[in-house]
């Protein structure tokens, strides 16, 4: 079977490469994301780049240029160069073909050999100029690019050969739909492209619709039957304002938040949640450059028993020591990760450095427990109790209960099920769960019953309310009685004075936590600061504690 010919994209700002794809790297042999901020110059000779002659809009191609590839290598390409309206230039070049069986496998080599369409999209110039509407100006260039949902499926089901038969139908079905001045392509497994001559974006809109519409027709395969769902991202702007390769890449990023929103639907390229996505992206890769270069730590809040003026643990805040912009609290960098494997990786990280760090004061004679925030995407994480085990296994010398863990009710309300499972693998690794921000989700006394949590957290809008507004009050007057007919504790989040103390003591709630306790504390001033607060706790010491 014939594979496709690597086109590499190599976009040029001031001289230096912005950006290049994965086929650049493969052509040029280097490691993927290694020519991004390299000097073209070392890629293209400047010699040989006076030659192109690139004009201030439009194009140039040059035949059989040497390009200079890695270890002092060179290759001989075909290379096509296109002024960008950022004035940046998107370079494309192809490996030489020779001689006329040369020829003849380069012509193949354009096609995809499954479907028998081409397997690019057209550049601009290749394109018959665009009809005009009558008396309306010129009509706009639709990239479209269409993603098959859950394509795997297919192949699992009806295997590679169903799954190709699948793919050729599509094909046929997708140049059988299209109008006769618009193009097809197959650009990746089950991606394909497709460009449109359109009034403007309901014009295309309705025209996809019309598409989709024939590929949701059910596939016949082995005596079954099977249905298809198609994302689609679009690229409209008039033809020439972009190059098609930039098109076609903006079409792709748009697909993207199609199948975040669920898929099968069609959505348009936005320029500007494109630069803020981009932005987001550059955010996360630093975050993940912080996580390596350890620029991440803990501070640690009390949690204190005020009727016996005791501690009884901490909780465990995450903190980032950004080289430029100091110490960040979580609501700067979190957001951007939420639904990101790097929220992921951040939580294993703190319940590794909580337990380290408990060891640490355990060593020092200090002996407390530290609990833990965990997202909702990393307690669905598969791995997560292997890694929980694995952080408690390195210090075998804590005691059962050390670490606890605290989830948000929002969370045990989304997906009981998983959270009952995850609630009780922790239990029996000695791992005690809390339930945070209780009172915010509306959870049923059925699913609090049936969740074998620890301890409720109560929220702190309501314990920060309570001295002047009496309904506050009222509901933490309620989720007491309610704690105490379940037999949970409850933690009082939120006390900022020592009458918020005072006014919880009264209600019979005596564990609580907030900076009228204390702000949150460098794990070197936690052995300090818990033999002064035993020392002269702020509400005393009752009788029998």
């Amino acid at each position: 079977m014939l594979t496709r010919t690597l086109v590499g994209h190599l976009k040029i700002c001031d001289g230096s490469i912005l950006w290049a794809d994965e086929d650049a790297h493969t052509l040029l042999d280097y490691p993927s994301g290694a020519l991004t901020d390299m000097p073209f110059d070392d890629v293209l000779p400047p010699a040989s780049a006076n030659e192109m002659k690139l004009p201030a809009r439009g194009a140039v191609d040059g035949r059989r240029v040497v390009l200079r590839a890695r270890h002092g290598h060179t290759i001989m390409a075909d290379l096509r160069g296109e002024r960008m309206d950022d004035h940046c230039v998107l370079w494309s070049f192809t490996p030489t073909a020779r001689g006329v069986r040369g020829e003849r496998l380069d012509l193949l080599s354009r096609h995809d050999a499954l479907t028998r369409l081409p397997n690019r999209v057209p550049s601009a110039e290749e394109l018959n100029p665009a009809p005009v509407r009558n008396g309306d100006g010129e009509r706009l260039l639709a990239v479209c690019y269409l993603d098959l949902d859950r394509f795997r499926d297919i192949n699992e089901s009806f295997g590679p050969v169903g799954g190709d038969a699948v793919l050729r139908e599509v094909a046929r079905r997708l140049k059988a739909a299209v109008p006769n001045d618009a193009s097809v392509a197959r650009v990746g497994g089950d991606e394909f492209a497709l460009l449109l001559f359109v009034n403007d974006a309901a014009h295309s809109e309705a025209l996809l619709e019309q598409i989709l519409a024939r590929l949701a027709h059910p596939f016949r395969l082995q005596d079954r039957s099977t249905r298809l769902r198609t994302s689609v991202g679009v690229s409209l702007m008039r033809q020439g304002e972009q190059p098609t390769e930039v098109m076609l890449q903006q079409a792709q990023h748009a697909v993207f938040f199609a199948k975040r929103a669920g898929g099968s639907q069609v959505h348009f390229f936005d320029a500007g949640l494109a630069h803020e996505e981009q932005q987001e992206q550059q955010i996360r890769e630093r975050i993940q450059a912080g996580l390596a270069n350890h620029e991440f730590l803990l501070a640690y809040q009390p949690k204190v028993d005020m009727l016996c003026g005791r501690v009884i643990g901490f909780e465990a805040l995450v903190r980032w020591q950004h080289p430029e912009r100091g110490l960040l609290q979580p609501s700067a960098f979190v957001p951007m990760i939420e639904d990101h494997e790097l929220v992921e990786q951040l939580g294993d990280w703190a319940i590794g450095e909580a337990v380290r760090q408990a060891a640490d004061w355990l060593a020092a004679g200090v002996k407390t427990s530290v609990s833990v925030n965990i997202s909702p995407r990393h307690l669905l994480r598969p791995d997560f109790i292997e890694r929980l085990g694995f952080h408690l296994g390195r210090f075998p010398q804590l005691h059962a209960g050390v670490l606890e863990l605290e989830i948000l009710e929002t969370t045990a309300i989304k997906d009981f099920g998983a959270v009952a499972d995850f609630i009780g693998a922790c239990k029996a690794l000695g791992v005690p769960v809390v339930m945070d921000d209780f009172g915010t989700g509306y959870s049923s006394l059925t699913y609090l019953r049936r969740l074998p949590v620890t301890a409720l957290k109560l929220d702190q809008s309501f314990v920060r309310g309570m001295l002047e507004d009496p309904e506050d009050e009222a509901i933490i007057r309620g989720i007491l009685v309610m704690a105490r007919g379940f037999g949970r504790k409850t933690i009082a989040e939120g006390v900022e004075s020592v009458a918020h103390g005072n006014a919880l003591l009264a209600l019979g709630c005596t564990l609580g936590q907030g900076y009228g306790i204390a702000k949150p504390l460098p794990a070197a001033e936690v052995p300090a600061w818990i033999a002064a607060f035993e020392q002269a706790p702020p509400w005393g010491r009752a009788a029998g504690c």
